[in-house]
């Protein structure tokens, strides 16, 4: 991915399309059921829009996000097909997202409440998946039988509710408790088939659980951060590939020398101890590059040159040795994370996961969209 100097913003990410199919396509060979896009999180930092446009060109007709505010962008950017809220939605947008055809999240007998008012007003009906808690504890019914009889009590007593669907979120801790987890899921169906409430829609695999347990695959799998180059966890030896699909860049801004004795930004504890080249770049935390970086954690790419952060990285700049790299000069282009700089390495550095990584990449960076070896698309969120 190349562009003349003159074309470079200060502060920018390279998304490769054809990476982002090329995994959407692979995912879709591991099973033969639905895949869902997960494209919460503006799509893991890569932007929420034309990634999922990408994504509905390749095919895609299924596609999840976080919010509400996400699904209502999505609908209003032109996706078509089904897009599923997997958090709550707020009882204001409620209204709106039914009209949408958004399908709803609902994890407690209130939310049924709610979207049965909504719909009423909206005069719609509404497409809902219960999300049940199988054991991480984070959002969802009860799976017990207790819980089943209400919901489907509830739900019988709704005219204005489609439910579609039922899901769970793996823990991936141990197989056994993901085994549990499964078991209760399934278990929890049962129950309310029992109970006169039959659904056909379940769902408990994400990208990981793509790979590691293709029996569970049901009706679908929410494929997420296998999407942007995240290769699930013990699929190493797996015969399949996953492109890493951003490369986040910067400028040197400036190239100095500093002596012995001298600090380095900040960071009153990084007094040099022998002359020193310092390319200041053009990023920082406020960009989504990690403070705790800071102090030699972090390299970054010149010139195909490893160099490392010298110092405190700052909110819109950071600075780097270049003492190796006499022919370093304002300008250069520094890649801080992909094309060279692996988004596993990085994790490691920041002692994070490799979807952190990308996700924190701020809105600030102009994104450039590349397919067939150009730019098709740019994008500024100050700007535009």
């Amino acid at each position: 991915m190349n562009s003349t100097a003159e074309n470079r913003p200060r502060t920018w990410i390279d998304i490769d399309l054809d990476a982002l199919t090329e995994n959407y396509h692979t995912a879709c060979s591991l099973t033969d059921r639905l895949v869902t896009c997960v494209v919460k999180s503006n799509a893991y930092g890569h932007g929420l829009l034309p990634v999922s446009l990408a994504l509905q060109r390749a095919g895609c007709s299924s596609f999840a996000v976080s919010c509400a505010r996400e699904a209502l962008a999505l609908r209003k950017g032109g996706i078509q097909g089904e897009i599923l809220v997997m958090g709550l939605s707020e009882a204001h947008l409620l209204d709106r997202l039914i009209t949408a055809q958004v399908s709803l999240t609902v994890a407690d007998l209130q939310g049924i409440k709610d979207v049965e008012a909504a719909a009423e007003r909206a005069k719609c009906n509404a497409l809902v998946h219960l999300k049940l808690d199988t054991g991480f504890h984070r959002l969802g019914f009860s799976a017990d039988e207790a819980t089943a009889k209400e919901v489907a009590d509830a739900l019988q007593h709704c005219s204005r509710i489609s439910a579609s669907g039922l899901y769970s979120h793996l823990g991936l801790i141990t197989p056994e408790r993901d085994e549990m987890q499964h078991e209760r899921l399934i278990a929890f169906q049962k129950a309310l088939s029992g109970y006169g409430l039959t659904i056909q829609d379940v769902h408990i695999c994400d990208s990981i659980g793509l790979v590691r347990y293709p029996r569970w695959h049901h009706s679908r799998c929410r494929v997420g951060a296998m999407l942007y180059g995240v290769r699930p966890s013990r699929s190493e030896n797996m015969p399949f590939a996953c492109r890493e699909t951003l490369t986040f860049c910067t400028r040197v801004a400036q190239v100095r020398s500093v002596e012995p004795g001298e600090v380095i930004g900040y960071d009153e504890k990084g007094l040099t101890d022998h002359p020193m080249r310092i390319a200041t770049l053009c990023a920082g935390y406020g960009d989504g590059y990690p403070r705790c970086l800071s102090g030699g954690k972090g390299q970054v790419l010149i010139r195909g040159a490893r160099c490392s952060v010298i110092g405190l990285i700052c909110m819109d700049q950071m600075m780097v040795d270049v003492t190796h790299l006499p022919q370093c000069e304002s300008g250069d282009t520094a890649v801080l994370l992909g094309g060279g700089v692996s988004y596993a390495e990085y994790a490691e550095w920041a002692k994070t996961n490799r979807n952190e990584c990308i996700t924190i990449l701020s809105a600030r960076p102009v994104r450039r969209y590349w397919q067939n070896g150009q730019i098709i698309e740019e994008t500024d969120a100050l700007l535009d």
